[in-house]
């Protein structure tokens, strides 16, 4: 009697994908622990992890606008329909998605100095990178740390903290199964993988500061057909030959891009100063504040800085053109309250500052400590600094469509780059003030707008810059 498998099954064939990934910039996968910032351990394996769920859920978000297929991929509940007949059908995901482990890095630990970077050694000894940032609340009414009352107690809660990230360049191993059945559901998979290189997909928190972004070193893909019996023996050990695609979804066309690229290149007038947590080296040559670095050496004016001074300006550009400020919230989001929360509609990027041994090898900066009472020094006041240098470009990411955004974010970027709204702290003493040189705007590949900051012209893209500037006058009449 010959059995037709084909009609027993619920599904006839399985298609695995095997990722390796490498953070192009911080990752951070929060533990829950309140604010304090850590990353979340694995309780076996006593490391840094990326849990399935947050890759499930960051590519079920990007099927979004097509309920169809994030249906057919990703299933449904019964609450989420009122179709009688998807009530009555199979709703369960066809995607399974593993944990992501990361991989013993390449570089040696001795180059860990600053109590910014530190190691979470695995059991075999293995080696994972995580950066430490530090973090502040500032209230808008005032323009100083934020302090608030917890409810329900008598304590206040700190307007300072810090954020645990792993850090970029560190590597991950996770894998997807694709369970089918007479519909051939790769290619929608596959699109997913590729949003998720181009950046168009982040995992992890802390996204609109620049976490998240991972770039596909390797996909390797092995097809299982259960109605052969040859591939059902190399599926029970999952050990079918594989092909890796990761030509295919690296090589992508980004016209079809989601998101609007905006970037201001130039270099500090003077110096910029975004303070590290601490400096653990002691002694007569070493400053008592650095600016913060990454596990490369390199001195970087954090995304969570730029996103903050470029909130606080689009909020007074907000008042000043009657616009409201709602359209703060629409573009930055809100935390999640009795309200609820909102994502936003941008994106930052971490900037890095000038050349790593320049900034390195320059000469600290020394000052004093003035009483104010008597005029003179104060004891033990003499301190010494070491801030940053050197060509800088500042990126964000504006959701294509809010072509209105893109007016009020170009508009604080043209103060940044004429100097007019400093970075980071030391403003009184001439720190954090931009020299700029070009501001572009481009969509994928395509350049929409070219600005010269040096003469002030448009040097292409003026019908653009006037579609942004409409769109504007058209959302404050909205």
């Amino acid at each position: 009697m010959k059995i037709d498998f084909d009609q027993m099954c619920v599904y006839n064939k399985v298609a695995k994908y095997k990722i390796t990934a490498e953070c192009r910039t911080p990752l951070h996968i929060g533990s829950g622990n309140g604010s304090n910032g850590e990353v979340l351990i694995h309780p076996v394996k006593d490391v840094p992890f990326v849990q399935a769920t947050g890759i499930a859920g960051a590519l079920r978000e990007f099927y979004s606008e097509d309920e169809v297929m994030q249906k057919k991929l990703f299933g449904f509940s019964c609450r989420e329909t009122d179709d009688a007949e998807e009530k009555d059908a199979e709703g369960g995901s066809r995607v399974y998605f593993t944990d992501g482990f990361f991989l013993e890095p390449e570089y040696s630990k001795n180059l860990l100095s600053d109590r910014c970077l530190t190691d979470r050694p695995q059991s075999a000894g293995k080696q994972i990178r995580t950066e430490i940032r530090p973090r502040l609340k500032i209230d808008p009414r005032t323009g100083t740390g934020q302090f608030l009352k917890i409810k329900g107690s008598e304590r206040c809660s700190g307007q300072k903290f810090e954020i645990e990230s792993v850090a970029l360049g560190s590597q991950f191993s996770f894998s997807i199964y694709l369970y089918e059945k007479d519909e051939n559901l790769e290619y929608a998979l596959e699109s997913g993988l590729k949003a998720l290189h181009r950046g168009e997909i982040q995992l992890g928190g802390q996204k609109s500061n620049g976490c998240g972004y991972v770039e596909l070193l390797a996909v390797e893909k092995a097809v299982y057909d259960l109605c052969d019996r040859e591939d059902r023996r190399c599926w029970a050990d999952e050990n079918k030959k594989t092909t890796d695609i990761v030509e295919e979804i690296t090589n992508t066309d980004e016209s079809d891009s989601k998101w609007i690229h905006i970037e201001l290149s130039g270099r500090t007038k003077g110096s910029i100063l975004v303070k590290a947590i601490a400096v653990t080296e002691y002694g007569k040559d070493k400053p008592a504040s650095v600016n913060i670095r990454n596990h490369r050496k390199e001195y970087l004016l954090p995304a969570s800085s730029i996103k903050g001074v470029i909130r606080s300006h689009v909020e007074k550009i907000a008042i000043y053109m009657d616009i409201g400020k709602e359209c703060v919230t629409e573009l930055f989001g809100k935390k999640a309250d009795e309200d609820g929360g909102k994502t936003g509609k941008l994106r930052f990027y971490d900037s890095v500052i000038g050349e790593s041994k320049e900034n390195e090898n320059a000469s600290l900066q020394h000052r004093l400590h003035i009483d104010k009472f008597t005029g003179s020094v104060m004891y033990g006041g003499l301190f010494t600094e070491k801030p940053a240098y050197g060509d800088i470009t500042i990126g964000v990411d504006i959701k294509k469509d809010s072509e209105w955004a893109c007016g009020l974010i170009l508009m604080a970027l043209r103060d940044i780059a004429m100097g007019i709204l400093p970075l980071g702290s030391g403003s009184s003493i001439g720190r954090g003030y931009f020299d700029g040189d070009l501001l572009v705007v481009s969509c994928g590949k395509r350049k929409l707008l070219e600005i010269d900051c040096k003469t002030k012209k448009i040097l292409s893209g003026q019908e653009q810059m006037n579609q942004y500037l409409q769109s504007l006058r058209l959302y404050k009449e909205g």
